[in-house]
């Protein structure tokens, strides 16, 4: 299985084309869930994206921040970053945890059919919302976050202070 057109999804410098709220906002189906979404697009123009975040406000330790490519027939979830709850991989190694993790698309899913299920991996880049969407918006290269989320370093470095 390799990744190679994935990778590329991921890492191709990006440019956000309609901006996110400037707070999350209650998700009207879930009362305990803050969400926000945004849209970016590749410097070269070829590729969309959707970009969602969802934060539990009663379980802090569970959220989801996600990069959706827009495609002429569909669109695909390409990562996921997650907050700590259980996952059990469907596709690759069939490994099972419980803790804060990365779903990642394997290339072969844009054609097969299998992209509803995205296998992950284990991660200790973050343990916040906060520091996940500090990795997830610098790993899938959105160049110009800071204009949108212009506290969010001094957020994490306020935690790292603190000792978390």
């Amino acid at each position: 299985m390799t990744k190679d057109t994935v990778t590329a999804l991921l890492c191709c410098p990006k440019v956000i084309t309609s901006k996110p709220k400037k707070s999350m906002y209650q998700d009207p189906r879930n009362n305990s869930v803050m969400r926000n979404d945004f849209s970016c697009t590749s410097l070269d123009g070829i590729h969309k994206f959707e970009v969602f975040m969802r934060h539990n406000t009663e379980l802090p330790t569970l959220f989801s921040i996600g990069l959706v490519c827009q495609f002429e027939d569909k669109n695909i979830i390409v990562c996921r970053y997650n907050g700590k709850d259980y996952h059990k991989n469907k596709i690759g190694n069939q490994d099972a945890f419980n803790s804060y993790h990365i779903h990642m698309l394997y290339d072969h899913q844009l054609t097969d059919g299998t992209s509803n299920s995205i296998d992950a991996i284990e991660t200790d880049k973050y343990i916040t919302f906060d520091q996940a969407l500090h990795a997830f918006l610098n790993d899938c290269q959105i160049q110009d976050w800071k204009d949108c989320f212009p506290d969010l370093e001094h957020r994490i470095s306020q935690l790292r202070l603190g000792g978390v």
